[in-house]
């Protein structure tokens, strides 16, 4: 395989035995095909195309390569041939595709699929897949294990004129950029003593203090351009909370549900959440109604694996949700219409 490969269509079409809606199989090989982290943006920004993991072969530590397709299950492309692809993330304009392999910094046309080499960072040894990129594309941020064995928040710039470790700790995971302005980077570490667990630092690796939101179980995200942060909580509290810096009490949005994984529209206005333990599907929140509906059912094993989680995630149009199930036995992409009437329902 090789990069700017393309492949035949792999997509399947069928509609949700229990909500109707109608879902689109994007991928069958049979091997892992993993979408990307819910956070992180896999779309080009007219929602026509996005971008997954897949394993070159069914092996646990196969190498792992980056594809595109298209939403109707067309235009299979491979992106990525190197071994140690890791922190891929499609650019906000849609042009490019971001990642880091041992230490360099590189991104690869989604058009013409050339490879450039932006920049080099000498003192990361393994990258993990959390990457975030500020709107403007100018700043890339992914968190790695360093060569002295703690964990560092690296900054690379697009220009290739930064690339740098601005933080260290002994455990960081879930990094994410402040969007909008990047002047905040937000990650997980913990629980304290608090039960707090999301800490931010801001964009020179100075004034490390803690959101005061307690008891999330580490899936959550910035929601958009408002600067909010939505966070799952634990399963004793069933829940989704938002909360930015400065708030008094976080704000509970929906209660019931183990929501395990969410992610919000890039435009803010609507949440969606898997569920676990039990699964009780997919499920669509309006942010300022807090009515929230079943989508689909995703049926997936919901493991240990990332590859087992649905990770939920919008389209940016905010009209479509990829996810993961493994229900065949085998982990692929799958994607979601919301419809109309679903939408003006909750809307209400």
């Amino acid at each position: 395989m090789a990069r700017g490969q393309s492949y035949p269509s792999e997509r399947q079409f069928f509609t949700d035995s229990k909500t109707g809606v109608r879902i689109t199989k994007l991928t069958a090989f049979p091997t892992v095909n993993s979408k990307l982290y819910f956070h992180i943006n896999a779309f080009t920004p007219d929602s026509k195309t996005l971008v997954f993991h897949s394993y070159q072969y069914a092996k646990r530590d196969s190498r792992v390569d980056v594809f595109k397709v298209n939403i109707d299950g067309m235009g299979l492309v491979q992106l990525t041939d190197r071994p140690y692809v890791r922190g891929a993330m499609v650019s906000y304009d849609g042009n490019w595709l971001y990642y880091v392999d041992e230490g360099y910094f590189r991104r690869v046309s989604m058009h013409s699929y050339e490879e450039e080499t932006i920049s080099y960072l000498e003192p990361l040894t393994w990258f993990a897949e959390s990457a975030s990129m500020t709107y403007d594309d100018k700043q890339y941020y992914v968190e790695a294990t360093l060569k002295n064995g703690r964990r560092g928040i690296a900054r690379f710039s697009t220009d290739g004129k930064e690339a740098e470790v601005l933080f260290e700790h002994p455990d960081i995971t879930h990094t994410q950029v402040e969007p909008t302005e990047g002047k905040v980077i937000a990650f997980q570490c913990g629980p304290d003593q608090h039960n707090r667990n999301i800490w931010l630092i801001d964009r020179d690796g100075s004034s490390l203090r803690p959101l005061e939101l307690p008891y999330g179980n580490g899936h959550w995200m910035w929601i958009g351009g408002t600067k909010r942060i939505m966070s799952n909580l634990e399963k004793e509290l069933q829940g989704i909370a938002v909360m930015s810096e400065g708030d008094a009490a976080p704000e509970m949005y929906v209660h019931g549900e183990h929501y395990w994984h969410a992610s919000s529209s890039m435009d803010g206005q609507w949440m969606v959440s898997d569920t676990n333990w039990p699964d009780h599907g997919i499920h669509l929140l309006n942010v300022a109604t807090k009515k929230h509906k079943v989508l689909c059912y995703p049926n997936s094993s919901s493991c240990h694996p990332q590859w087992t989680h649905p990770h939920p995630s919008f389209s940016p149009d905010g009209k479509m949700v990829v996810y993961n199930s493994d229900v065949t036995g085998i982990p692929h992409i799958y994607l979601a219409a919301i419809p109309d009437e679903m939408l003006e329902e909750l809307a209400r």
